[in-house]
């Protein structure tokens, strides 16, 4: 392909902070555009985290950030950029999105400006980072698209275009690579479709190109997504300023850990009090410290004060400082667990199963990066166990693990029964190794059956699916279809039982007890299990959940 300069008029060579923004901030916009037409290249017809709106929410988060900069330093843009993409970032395609940013964060560092050097090395950089943060890069993906744009905007680059030329070459490119992705995964090609991912990736170039040309179409989008996002920097709005800290030794017995709890909980928020029935820790943001020390002086002699001024903080800096604080504060409490999940059911299972932390999601609803760090920060363990209980969601978990002070692992649980089941091997004096073993290992011992419908028209594994079609998969693999859920389930059961002699049904919000009821008995009279258990998980999208053990 030979590289070419459709835009005529003035040439760009460099722009400077504000203008490189209006890019970042057309390719955002386009992305909103776009983000039901990425959706719909999804292979599998199920409700699951979309492509397009996981790569749509990860972008807001970054350019969010950035927009509440004042200063117009390329560098410290892409610094924030990343940043902001990093902590957002949610399913598959919003890790790797975080990544290419990360690429340009890397290529600008110390850039003032934007010229078309850093454009070529941006990219280029983009794609080797994207490629090194997957484990097994496969071809036909977002990878392939973004390498070979790379290739697109360094012949352009060769030619002495200008930005704008560069840009139209590189999506000429993009969108060449992005238009073969079918002939190099059968998926794609059995499904009539392009790689999500890739369409992704294309739809940003073309938005940072809008921004740059100040593109008609762009400048008459709905401009309410600039308005959501403030374009000066704002400060921490604080509603309790003071971090206050004391050791309370107790002369009085009448009060317990409980009841001082319970005392100064209406004084401020963030409220920690912990220690034994003769000293008691105190932890505390409030905006009258005094009030608190008086407090502590009525149940016996206080020391170890400690009163910070929040709002003389920069708002990374508090985040950091609370981390630290609350580790001194509290010390090693053992292990803490978060677990992904929806439904009041699902969530009540997970908890009575020693789950400490819910996220609320999974299907249709990926969890940010950021969402696993702040469960995180919030329990009071050094050492923690998150179960992702969804492929989709597992990198992002993964993510925030390599982004905290505390031990953290990922088991990597694709479903419920899968987290339920790992649950079930859990022991509290295993060290954080062994129990990541002892729990990866019982994954491969459930098998999940999950009946949902489909959301489009599509053809999987040489099946013609309709929208609305009963789909049960096996292991995340789409395996029958139909129009009765009794009837999927016991042909697919029919398909995969092997030694399997323990059922566990979880319905969801939709399906009335005695319907799971009617598939229970149809389960029990066509098949010999030792037991067949029933539970409402009040789950949404898929109407059952079952776990083969």
């Amino acid at each position: 392909m030979q590289s070419k300069r459709v835009n005529e008029g003035k040439h760009i060579y460099t722009v400077d902070g504000q203008k490189y923004k209006e890019m970042l901030l057309g390719a955002l916009m386009w992305l909103k555009e776009q983000q039901s037409l990425i959706d719909s290249l999804n292979v599998f017809p199920v409700p699951d985290g979309d492509t397009g709106t996981n790569m749509y929410l990860t972008f807001l988060d970054a350019v969010k950030a950035v927009q509440r900069l004042e200063t117009d330093d390329v560098n410290v843009i892409n610094e924030t950029l990343a940043r902001g993409a990093l902590m957002g970032a949610r399913g598959n395609s919003g890790v790797i999105l975080s990544q290419l940013i990360r690429g340009f964060q890397i290529a600008n560092k110390k850039n003032r400006d934007f010229s078309t050097r850093n454009l070529v090395e941006s990219l280029r950089k983009a794609s080797e980072v994207a490629y090194q943060g997957v484990l097994k890069p496969v071809e036909g993906t977002i990878l392939t698209v973004s390498r070979k744009a790379a290739d697109g905007a360094e012949m352009a680059y060769r030619n002495n275009l200008d930005l704008v030329g560069i840009m139209e070459n590189t999506i000429a490119y993009a969108r060449e690579a992005l238009n073969k992705t079918p002939e190099q995964l059968p998926a794609l090609k059995e499904a009539g479709v392009v790689d999500a991912g890739g369409q992704g990736y294309v739809v940003i170039l073309e938005g940072m190109l809008k921004g740059l040309v100040g593109d008609k179409a762009f400048k008459s989008m709905d401009l309410e997504l600039i308005k959501s996002v403030s374009t000066r920097a704002v400060e921490r709005d604080l509603k309790y300023v003071y971090c206050t800290q004391m050791l309370i030794e107790l002369s009085k017995q009448d009060k317990g850990i409980d009841d001082i709890r319970e005392d100064l909980e209406n004084y401020g928020d963030s409220l920690l009090v912990v220690g034994t029935e003769n000293i008691v820790k105190v932890h505390i943001h409030t905006n009258h410290p005094g009030v608190i020390l008086e407090y502590g002086l009525k149940l016996g002699p206080i020391n170890d004060i400690k009163i910070d001024n929040m709002k003389l903080q920069s708002e990374e800096k508090i985040r950091k400082e609370e981390e630290k604080t609350r580790q001194e504060f509290l010390g090693d409490q053992g292990k803490g667990i978060i677990a992904v999940g929806q439904g009041e059911g699902i969530k009540k299972i997970l908890e009575d199963m020693g789950a400490d932390i819910i996220i609320d999601g999974g299907q249709s609803m990926n969890p940010s990066t950021n969402d696993f760090l702040e469960a995180i920060d919030k329990l009071n363990t050094m050492e923690v166990i998150i179960l992702p209980n969804n492929k989709n969601v597992i990198s992002a978990a993964k993510q925030a693990a390599s982004l905290t002070d505390k031990k953290v692992v990922v088991i990597p649980t694709k479903s419920i029964p899968q987290a339920i089941a790992s649950l079930m091997v859990y022991d509290e004096d295993l060290e954080l190794d062994e129990l990541e073993k002892l729990m990866t290992d019982e994954i491969d011992n459930v098998k999940t059956v999950e009946l949902t419908r489909a959301v489009k028209d599509s053809k999987v594994n040489g099946m013609e699916i309709k929208a609305g079609n009963i789909i049960g998969l096996y292991n995340n693999d789409i395996r029958k279809i139909g129009n009765d859920f009794n009837e999927v389930v016991l042909e697919l059961f029919k398909e995969v039982i092997k030694e399997e002699d323990l059922v566990t049904i979880y319905y969801g919000e939709d399906v009335e007890e005695k319907d799971a009821l009617n598939l229970k008995s149809v389960i029990e009279e066509n098949f010999d299990f030792e037991e067949v258990e029933i539970y409402s998980g009040n789950q949404p999208l898929y109407p059952y959940l079952i776990s083969l053990e």
